[in-house]
């Protein structure tokens, strides 16, 4: 099995987006986790006017630095107080919501002598990182006072954890945090970072507070869709990312399972309909290969039934034209699809380069 990936498409997908964005004076950084910091899909950002990547787990900015990409990163999950020295040594940006990680980046950054930048991460309801609106102005006050970290602003996080839509209301709830510490500190922050790919729908309805100046979008540029509502974003391609698996065994079989049901291999409990024999096809890919409900087949007449994690079994009854044992089914996969066939050891990965020239 493998899954295709096309960096072109995406360069020009994030060409029109970055474009997009610079019209409501937002910069982007270009969130590559999603690909495990393929330095192909990195140069493709880049390429398409991203002036910084975005990544979560340090293996992968060794990664991009080892490839030789020298634009700056911003750490975007909040640092362990155990990889410090190694953040402030490649990266330049990182989200932090506890004061004492910050104190310990400061300290790598006095050795080092450089400066280590930061947002201050505010919790708006969707409850994973961030400070409580009302600890916002000690945390900030305490940053401010830190050698060798320059605080840049404030930044939230949603659609995640929780499942909390970005509306203008909690984004409007960031900014007035902000607006309320700078108040007090005598400051004005440059940055202030409303969010992610989930925001771009506020964008669309023109309910984006003035103040917000950075998104950090990754799903958008790479699919060309809002992550959240999965509407088309205004850029040329939705097809960037392609999931390839082999027929291994092609038979009709009843559609019920027969004898006493428990549950699957992973813990769930399966439903299933009594559709009389249908015919079958067994894919050599599974749960252990890539998230297979982040699939949807390509091929017309074709449905996923169901995995397990080293098979999918696929109902081709209806298939036109039919499917052979043999055959290479084609999926579109979602962001959870991509995530988890990027990071898996199992799948090959044909990535094709941006456009030379």
């Amino acid at each position: 099995m493998r899954i295709e990936v096309d960096c072109e498409r995406i360069r020009r997908n994030a060409e029109a987006i970055v474009a997009w964005c610079a019209t409501f004076g937002i910069d982007l950084v270009g969130v590559t986790k999603a690909c495990c910091g393929h330095p192909e899909v990195a140069r493709a950002l880049l390429a398409g006017g991203v002036k910084m990547l975005g990544e979560s787990r340090m293996n992968n900015v060794r990664r991009l630095r080892q490839a030789g990409i020298d634009a700056d990163i911003m750490l975007l999950r909040i640092p362990r107080p155990s990889e410090v020295d190694e953040v402030v040594r490649l990266t330049q940006v990182s989200l932090n919501s506890e004061v004492g990680t910050v104190r310990a980046l400061s300290r790598a950054a006095e050795v080092q002598r450089v400066t280590h930048r930061v947002i201050l991460m505010v919790e708006t309801g969707d409850r994973r990182e961030g400070v409580m609106p009302e600890q916002a102005l000690s945390a900030a006050r305490a940053i401010l006072e830190m050698p060798h970290i320059e605080l840049l602003g404030m930044g939230t996080n949603l659609a995640c954890i929780g499942g909390v839509v970005p509306t203008q209301e909690n984004v409007q709830a960031l900014v007035d945090v902000v607006e309320s510490a700078e108040r007090a500190l005598g400051v004005r922050f440059p940055i202030v970072s409303g969010g992610h790919t989930s925001n771009l729908d506020l964008l669309t309805r023109g309910e984006m507070p003035a103040r917000v100046n950075q998104l950090r979008v990754g799903e958008g540029m790479l699919f060309g869709v809002n992550s959240t509502t999965y509407n088309p974003l205004p850029c040329p391609h939705q097809d960037t990312f392609r999931v390839v698996a082999e027929v291994i065994e092609l038979q009709v079989k009843p559609s019920m399972p027969e004898g006493p049901i428990t549950v699957d291999a992973f813990g769930r409990a399966p439903h299933w309909e009594d559709l009389g024999p249908r015919r079958r096809a067994l894919l050599a890919m599974g749960e252990q290969d890539m998230r297979i409900d982040g699939l949807r087949p390509t091929w017309p007449g074709a449905t996923i039934v169901a995995a397990s994690s080293d098979h999918t079994v696929v109902d081709v009854t209806e298939a036109d034209p039919p499917v052979r044992l043999g055959d290479e089914m084609v999926f579109d996969p979602i962001y959870a699809a991509v995530a988890t066939a990027m990071a898996s050891g199992g799948v090959e990965k044909v990535v094709k380069p941006i456009a030379r020239g």
